[in-house]
C-alpha cells in the first residue's frame, strides 16, 4: 500500500476524518428532514436516538406492524409535536419514502434480508442512509450495493458499528497501527451469549444470515479497522439444534468456532454461541503482538517489555456519537467523513460469509472462493 493510499485509509478505518462540531450544526442550518424505515426493537431506539437531535426533523416513518408503527408515530408527536407520516401497507411501502423530495436521509433498521435491497434501493433513489448491520448476507448483495455506490458517489452510508464511534477505540486502532504492539500474531476473540434464543426471523438463517452475519461482524469490523485487510482463509467447527433441539423451524448455529488466516501470519481463534450459563457469559476482543497486546473493547495497551498501560484518548462514544456522525457528515455533504461506510460493510459481511461456508461445508474455506460464491440473489421478501 502506497503512502497515500495508507494514509487515506487510516483516515477512512479509523475514523479521524472529521466534519465541524458535532453540535455545531444543530440550530444553525436547515433541519434534515429523515425517514425511520423500520421501527422495531433496535429500529425504536435508534428513532428514539435521533429525536434527541434538534436538527433532523422526523417526517416519515415505516413499519409493517400496526402496533410498531403506531408507538412510533407516537413518538415523534410527543416529542416534536406533530406526526409523520405512516407507512405500512405492505413490505414494498417503505420505496413511496424513497421517491419523497422532501426526504434528505433514511434511518434503517429491518431485519437482515431487507438489507441489501433497501439500501441499494436508497442509494439509487439518492437518499443519503444509516444502515444497521449486517450490511448484506451474500456475496451478490454486497456487489451490488458496491455498485450502487460506484453509480451514486455523493450518497453518504453508514452502517450501524456503534464501537466505530469511539475515538479512544480509533486511537487504540492508530496506535496499533503505527507499531505499537509490534508485528500482530493472534487474536482471540469470543462472544460467549446465555443460552436462549431471540426467536422470530433471527432463527431463520436466510432471514438473518446467521449469527456470524447478525451479530459477530461487530468484531469482524474491528479486525477489518485494525488489519485493513482481508482473511486469506477460515476453518470453522460448529453445531446447531443444541439449544431447541425440538424447533424444527430453527436453523441457525447455536455454537461455532473458527480459525481466521490473515496475511504475514496473524491468526485470529473467534468463538461465538447462545449456550454459556450466566457465570460463563462475556466478551473479550484482545490483539496479541511482539511487543505487547490490546484490548479493542476496553480501549487500551499493555506493552510487553515495562507493562504499561496505555489508554486510547478521545472522547467515548457508542450509537448516538455514530448518528451524530452521519448526521454531519450529511449535513457537510461528506461521504468520506462517516466512521463506518461501504468499506466496512463489506470487509465485515465477508468475514461472516466464508465463516459460515466453512462451517455449513464443513471444511477449511478461502477468500477467493467465498467471493465466488453465491453470485446469485437470494429470493425477494415475500410481497
Amino acid at each position: 500500500m502506497s503512502p497515500i493510499a495508507r494514509r487515506d485509509f487510516l483516515k477512512a478505518a479509523t475514523g479521524l476524518v472529521v466534519t465541524s462540531s458535532a453540535m455545531a450544526w444543530e440550530g444553525q442550518v436547515r433541519s434534515l428532514r429523515c425517514a425511520v424505515i423500520g421501527v422495531g426493537g433496535r429500529g425504536t431506539g435508534l428513532l428514539e436516538t435521533v429525536l434527541t437531535f434538534t436538527d433532523v426533523d422526523v417526517i416519515a416513518v415505516c413499519d409493517i406492524n400496526p402496533d410498531r408503527l403506531k408507538n412510533a408515530v407516537e413518538l415523534v408527536s410527543r416529542s416534536r409535536g406533530k406526526a409523520p407520516d405512516a407507512y405500512g401497507e405492505g413490505p414494498y411501502h417503505y420505496r413511496q419514502i424513497l421517491k419523497r423530495d422532501d426526504v434528505d436521509c433514511c434511518v434503517i433498521a429491518t431485519p437482515c434480508h431487507w438489507h441489501g435491497i433497501m439500501f441499494r434501493e436508497a442509494m439509487t433513489a439518492g437518499k443519503h442512509f444509516y444502515g444497521e448491520k449486517p450490511m448484506a448476507i451474500t456475496v451478490r448483495e454486497i456487489e451490488l450495493i458496491q455498485e450502487a455506490q460506484r453509480r451514486n458517489p455523493k450518497v453518504v452510508v453508514q452502517i450501524g458499528f456503534q464501537w466505530g464511534a469511539s475515538r479512544q477505540r480509533a486511537d487504540i486502532v492508530r496506535r496499533i497501527r503505527d507499531g505499537a504492539i509490534g508485528e500482530l500474531i493472534e487474536g482471540r476473540f469470543y462472544r460467549h451469549n446465555g443460552w436462549g434464543s431471540l426467536g422470530g426471523w433471527f432463527n431463520r438463517r436466510e432471514l438473518s444470515g446467521d449469527w456470524m452475519l447478525e451479530q459477530a461482524v461487530h468484531e469482524f469490523n474491528l479486525l477489518w479497522w485494525v488489519t485493513g485487510q482481508h482473511p486469506l482463509a477460515a476453518t470453522t467447527y460448529g453445531r446447531q439444534n443444541v439449544v431447541e433441539p425440538d424447533n424444527r423451524e430453527r436453523n441457525v448455529t447455536d455454537f461455532y468456532t473458527t480459525i481466521l488466516e490473515y496475511p504475514k501470519g496473524f491468526v485470529v481463534h473467534y468463538t461465538h454461541g447462545w449456550i454459556s450459563p450466566p457465570a460463563f457469559t462475556g466478551m473479550a476482543t484482545h490483539i496479541i503482538g511482539t511487543e505487547g497486546a490490546a484490548d479493542l473493547l476496553g480501549n487500551y495497551i499493555v506493552l510487553r517489555k515495562t507493562g504499561e498501560r496505555i489508554y486510547g484518548q478521545g472522547e467515548p462514544g457508542d450509537t448516538r456519537e455514530l448518528l451524530r456522525n452521519f448526521f454531519d457528515a450529511v449535513h457537510a455533504g461528506d461521504p468520506k467523513a462517516v466512521y463506518c461506510g461501504i468499506e466496512n460493510g463489506a470487509a465485515a459481511s465477508y468475514v461472516g460469509l466464508m465463516i459460515r461456508k466453512s462451517l455449513y461445508e464443513r471444511r477449511r474455506v478461502t477468500f477467493k472462493e467465498m467471493i465466488q460464491d453465491n453470485k446469485t440473489l437470494p429470493p425477494l421478501p415475500p410481497s
